[in-house]
């Protein structure tokens, strides 16, 4: 069962491309990029925010969830795995925001 809608999914992957862009503008110019959005809520009950973290050789996407009370871990490790297009890994749970990558670039 799909959790999370072909538009939703490329949204959030715009988002996060933006976010990049504009951080590497602003580093160029000297200066930091204050990202200010938000977890973006899925039609499926979760909430959720892509961006990209810099690793040895480029960028990975890292997807933040903010469960809902009726979801449960394989659950959400589903809903991450379709963000990303392939298996996902728990990379943090800190506070209740758990975040994931992909397996592969979890080394």
């Amino acid at each position: 069962m799909a959790h999370v809608t072909y538009p939703e999914k490329a949204f959030l992957l715009l988002v996060a491309r933006r976010v990049l862009r504009y951080s590497r503008e602003a580093a160029e110019r000297g200066e930091k990029y204050n990202d200010l959005s938000g977890f973006s809520p899925l039609q499926c009950g979760v909430r959720v925010r892509v961006h990209l973290a810099e690793a040895p050789g480029g960028y990975i996407p890292v997807v933040g969830i903010r469960p809902g009370p009726s979801f449960s871990a394989s659950e959400l490790k589903e809903i991450a795995a379709e963000i990303l297009d392939g298996p996902a890994k728990l990379r943090l749970d800190g506070g209740g925001d758990l975040e994931y990558v992909r397996e592969t670039d979890a080394g």
